[in-house]
Order: structure tokens, then sequence, then C-alpha cells
């Protein structure tokens, strides 16, 4: 196969290995050896979960657990970890398992799928995704294994406590659990603090988690003589513009995320209205975790006040962090168009970010992509109205918002959609996980572009 994506450019070949292995999921998912006795799926439904297990999203045409056999399961769940971490990246680290050395288009490719801009320890550090991947998604499944062995029994509660750990990690939303996700369990401090760790972790991309292992090693090793303060003061100035950005804008968005909804919800009886205090607050972190492309529900969104609403399809469509398992536009490309409407705003002549001057190339690219997100966004509702007249005009924009950020959540509506609405759908998941630029960029491009140069002209604007 390989050689067969050689013959396409490195966006291209991103975009056709996840649509290959939508194909041959569909096609393992529809075999009889995958269905349960109760499975009444047909193949569009088939070719919808795979979609939307391999750009990890989470949205159901039909119940996971009442569709699949154990083998089904297994099936998608490997399915959810091939779409996290990418074919390309599994790929490549098979490649330095064989101990076959890289080529340099190779780690060209291996770099744009996990957005990496640097060669320099690459090996290293796609190895390293691997270790801390299956490190942290094993965590993760013994700590779930606590609540669920004894109340689910030791092979149905192992498997399920791996499905949700392969899941939350790479912020797919799919659980083998029943129709209604984690409602059971909202108020459950174990299951909702995992569930969001793991989230959370494989949200933040993998450039930052080597970052931050590079330079924790670099402290502990020179931490003689210093005090406490001054530790981890060196620590944060030695990481990397990227990785103090995303760390900013996670922790700014997850505790917005929580707090705003909570003083909405606070007296709402059909969300968290009849809760104590702390699991008030538990059920809305979990919300504000997982709205940022994860899609496990542990409460029923078309329940919430409207208000709230606004507040999770903001969360939704800003997403996780870039490199990562999170959907989404990203939270540095949506710093970007925060600091450049900033600097436009008060006419200054640079952007700066953390005492460094942006260039102007990457505020550029943040734009056309916020562009053709919002674009794309607003296309695709377009459709799902035009296609579904007599539903909900606020649970339609949910569902987009939903499908485009890969997230997962929905307000009870994604099995109600006609043929059409799911076709948009599942289109909405497959640039959501790539990303609108790289679809845009993997189209056949128009021989002999000419970048023609006229004479300068004004515009009345504003």
């Amino acid at each position: 196969m390989r050689r067969f994506l050689r013959n396409f450019s490195i966006t291209q070949q991103i975009v056709i290995s996840f649509a290959l292995v939508i194909l041959i999921g569909t096609i393992l998912l529809s075999l009889p050896i995958s269905q349960a006795s109760t499975s009444q799926a047909q193949l569009l439904d088939h070719l919808f979960m795979s979609v939307s297990m391999v750009c990890v999203t989470g949205l159901s045409t039909v119940p996971l657990a009442e569709t699949y056999n154990l083998f089904g399961q297994i099936i998608s769940m490997i399915l959810i970890q091939i779409g996290g971490l990418g074919l390309m990246t599994l790929i490549g680290f098979s490649v330095l398992k064989l101990k076959k050395a890289l080529t340099y288009q190779d780690t060209i490719l291996l770099e744009a799928s996990v957005n990496r801009a640097s060669a320099v320890d690459f090996k290293q550090f796609l190895t390293m995704i691997f270790k801390f991947t299956f490190l942290i998604e094993g965590s993760i499944a013994l700590l779930l294994m606590i609540q669920f062995i004894p109340e689910q029994g030791i092979p149905k509660g192992i498997f399920n406590s791996i499905y949700l750990a392969v899941s939350s990690f790479c912020n797919a939303g799919f659980d083998p659990l029943g129709r209604s996700s984690l409602i059971a369990y909202q108020t459950n401090w174990l299951v909702n603090l995992t569930i969001s760790a793991g989230i959370i972790l494989g949200g933040l991309g993998f450039s930052v988690w080597f970052d931050i292992y590079m330079h924790t090693i670099k402290t502990f090793n020179s931490r003689k003589n210093r005090s406490l303060r001054e530790i981890i003061y060196r620590f944060w100035c030695g990481l990397e513009i990227h990785t103090r950005a995303v760390l900013i804008m996670t922790s700014s968005l997850i505790s917005l995320g929580t707090i705003i909804p909570l003083v909405i919800e606070w007296s709402n009886p059909l969300s968290i209205g009849s809760f104590s205090v702390g699991n008030k607050v538990l059920v809305s972190f979990f919300q504000a975790v997982t709205m940022r492309t994860a899609g496990f529900s542990s409460i029923s969104y078309e329940h919430v006040h409207p208000a709230s609403s606004i507040i999770y399809m903001v969360q939704m469509f800003i997403g996780g962090s870039p490199g990562g398992t999170a959907g989404g536009l990203k939270t540095t490309t949506f710093l970007m168009v925060v600091l450049f409407f900033h600097h436009q705003v008060r006419k200054l002549k640079h952007i700066n970010l953390l005492k460094r001057t942006i260039v102007n190339e990457l505020v550029e690219r943040a734009s056309v992509i916020f562009f053709a997100f919002t674009l794309i966004l607003l296309s695709g509702f377009f459709l799902m109205v035009l296609f579904e007249p007599t539903k909900s005009f606020q649970a339609l924009l949910f569902e987009t918002f939903s499908a485009l950020g890969t997230v997962g959540v929905s307000m009870n509506l994604t099995a109600e959609l006609n043929r059409y609405s799911q076709f948009v759908i599942i289109l909405l998941m497959f640039i959501g996980r790539l990303g609108p630029l790289a679809i845009f960029l993997s189209l056949p491009a128009k021989p002999n572009r000419v970048d023609v140069r006229y004479a300068k002209t004004n515009l009345i604007i504003g």
C-alpha cells in the first residue's frame, strides 16, 4: 500500500489512507460474524459507524452494543485506535520496529500526519507516541476496572474498561454500555474523572507530551540547589511557546466551559438542578471536557438551557489541540484568530504571544482555516435544514457542530435523520477529522496556474 500511496501528494496520501481504513472498516462491520443477534443495521449504517469510528466522532445511527457482538466491538475499537493515532503513524511505527530506515518522503509524510513541524528527534518522538498512548490507555483501563469488574464481572468488566480507555483517549465517544452512554454514571467520580483525564491527555497533542517529557527530564537533572518555585519557573519557561499556548487555552476553555453552564443549569431539574453541589460541579466539568471533541454523554442535551447549548457548540467548534486525537478548529488556530482580531482593533504593528512575535504566514493560515471551517459548518447546516425541515432548528445546529467538530454528542437526533442528512454528517465527520485545509489541498490542482498582479484598487468596507 505504501507504493500505491507514493503516487499522490502528502496531503492526498493522508486523506486516502483514512478513506481506505473507513472502507475496510465498513466491510468488516457489515460481515455476519460482526453482528449481534439484535442487529437491524443496514449497509449505510455500517458505513456511518465506520466513518464515525475512524474519524473518532461518536455519532451513531444504531446502538453499538445492540448491533455488534464481541468481534464487531473489537473491530470498532481497532478502528477507533487507528483513527486516533492515524494510519500513517501506525505504518511509520511498524517500519521502525522492523528496523527499516525511513525515507525523507516518509518522514515528511509522518510529520504532516501528526502536525509536527520539525524532523529533530523524530524517531524518538514517534516511539514516544506509542509508549505514552498505551501507558495512558492501560492506566485508564486499570482505574475503570475498579468500577466495572465488581459491577459487570471479570470478562465484561475488563473489556468495557479497555474499550472506554481507548475511546476516551482517542476522543471517540463510543462505549459498549448501551443506549444511555454514561448517564448511569453521571455522578460517579471515579468514572468521570478517569475518562476526563483520558480525553484531556489525548486532546493536548503529541508534540505537547514530547515537549513536557523532555523538559521534565532536563528539569529533574538540573534541580540541585534550586527552590521548588525556581524549578517550576524554569520548567515553564523552558517549554515551547506552542506547548504553553496549548496548556493555557485548554485550562481556560475547560474552566469557562465548566463555570458558565454550571451557573445556567444550576436550578434546571432536567440537567443538574437536583444534584448536590459537588455533583453539579462534576457533571458540568465532564461536559466541558467531553464537548471538546470526545462525545461521551452524561446528561440529555435536549433538556439543557439554549444558552448552555450555545456554550457547548462554541466548545465543539474550537475543539482540541493540533497533532493529537482531537478534532475541531483547534485551540491554537482559534487563538491566532483572536490575536489577529485584537491586533486589528488595537491597530498594533505586530502580533505577539508570550513575549514572542507571531509570523504573518501563521496568522494568515489560521484565518484561512477559520474561514473554511465556518463555511463548511454553514453549508452543512444549510443542507441539514433543507433535508430535515420538520426537525428542531437547535437540534440540527447542535448535530452539525458535533459532526464537524468530531465530538459525537447529539440531542437524540442522529438515528432519526434521513439518509440524505446522514450522508451530510458523514462528510462533515470526514472533513472535521482531517481538517478542511487538508481536504482542499488534496483536490487536484489546475495546471499552469499564474499568480497575476494588477494595479492596486480600493473597496468601501465596514
